[in-house]
């Protein structure tokens, strides 16, 4: 039976267009290629009642997914498991996306994060570990945030207290305003440069620590 997901993985930007349908779908020959249904997630939506007073809505179940066409190569298409593990490269490689695709997405500073969400989600045979750069950026943020954190409360405040989004300059706005001393905010500056170069190091922007 197809695997369902709670939610798209953080990070990956699906290059397919997505499909919806009212049944689970599953894994199906149309030969010489096999199809096969991956990210599906089950969720409900509200319809028009038929027949009902205007505006009455019910729920009902609906399946949300991507679908890879590949070249059949064999495999027993009632494993699910089996068949996409089985198939990794060409689902990867579907999920990769176009080069232009990897160009947006590159000028956007999402491609690594991408890159490494397609390899952690569809593993090969075998890989029972995520990719290195994921633990890898996961302990670059955290230690971006345990600044942040630390520097608010230098001031008595918290993240709470910052925009949802901030750049290195109004940081430092934030920290003048709430009268951190000019030593402090020298320290804190570096230490926010020194993170911003671990970003880039791992291939990754400031933006990224946000997301």
């Amino acid at each position: 039976m197809t695997e369902l997901i709670e939610a798209l993985p953080n990070g990956l930007v699906p290059p397919m267009k997505e499909n919806e349908g009212n049944e689970l779908p599953e894994v199906r020959l149309e030969m010489p290629e096999i199809v096969i249904p991956v990210l599906v997630r089950k969720e409900t939506k509200e319809i028009p009642v038929m027949d009902g007073e205007e505006g009455e809505t019910e729920e009902v179940d609906v399946y949300r997914y991507f679908e890879v066409r590949t070249e059949f190569d064999g495999g027993d298409i009632t494993d699910y498991a089996g068949i996409v593990s089985a198939y990794w490269k060409p689902i990867r490689e579907a999920f990769y996306g176009t080069p232009e695709f990897q160009a947006d997405l590159d000028y956007d500073h999402r491609l690594t994060g991408h890159i490494l969400a397609v390899k952690d989600t569809f593993r090969k045979p075998g890989q029972n570990t995520p990719p290195e750069g994921i633990a890898r950026w996961a302990a670059v943020k955290a230690a971006f945030w345990a600044t942040v954190d630390e520097a608010c409360a230098a001031v008595g405040k918290t993240r709470e207290d910052l925009p949802a989004y901030f750049n290195d300059t109004q940081m430092v706005e934030f920290a003048v305003q709430n009268g951190m001393s000019a030593s402090d905010i020298a320290s804190y500056s570096l230490k926010f440069a020194l993170h911003n170069l671990d970003a880039g190091s791992n291939k990754r922007n400031w933006s990224e620590f946000f997301r």
